[in-house]
């Protein structure tokens, strides 16, 4: 299977917010519960019905996360000593360095300037519960043409997940929604 990526534009509306504080107004529903921003709703809930015409169900496991939802997250995930992960996966959070517990997959360390931080505080990515692989396998070959891509395409990296999908394409408008 082909992972799709495309490296993440930031659309100018979400330049002057602050990660995981967004101002209302910024963010929209998506059809299987949650929010995102706007344009990525519009692009997500499209792919949605065309999932849903194709028999496929996206469930929702993680949408737009607020920044104490990823402190919090984020705190639950590391620790401050290595407890032996392999591999080991180290973020950088109040200038020390901050180890992945066993069995826990990574987050972005939370960032209090706001300028940096979580795909999902920025209300661009969203989790979806691809345990079954005929929903990966949509979802890399249909996920692209809404703007939704993968944050990586090797599978052999600790940082990667199949299950985070982020809408990268910035002020774009995906062809598929006609504008």
């Amino acid at each position: 299977m082909k992972y799709p990526y495309k490296k993440l534009v930031l659309p100018t509306a979400l330049k002057s917010q602050i990660n995981g504080k967004l101002e209302a107004g910024t963010l929209a529903k998506i059809t299987i519960g949650g929010h995102m921003w706007t344009g990525a709703a519009r692009a997500f809930n499209a792919m949605n019905k065309k999932a849903v015409a194709d028999g496929i169900k996206l469930i929702n496991i993680g949408d737009y996360r607020s920044y104490q939802g990823q402190l919090s997250m984020f705190k639950d995930r590391y620790a401050l000593e290595d407890g032996g992960r392999v591999p080991q996966i180290t973020r950088t959070f109040n200038n020390k360095t901050w180890y992945l517990k066993k069995g826990k997959s990574p987050s972005a360390a939370p960032d209090p300037t706001g300028k940096k931080g979580s795909n999902h505080g920025w209300g661009l990515a969203i989790d979806l519960n691809v345990t079954n692989s005929k929903v990966a396998e949509w979802l890399c070959a249909n996920a692209p043409t809404y703007g939704f891509y993968l944050q990586g395409d090797d599978p052999k990296s600790g940082e990667f997940e199949l299950w985070h999908w982020q809408y990268v394409l910035g002020d774009v408008v995906p062809k598929v929604l006609g504008d």
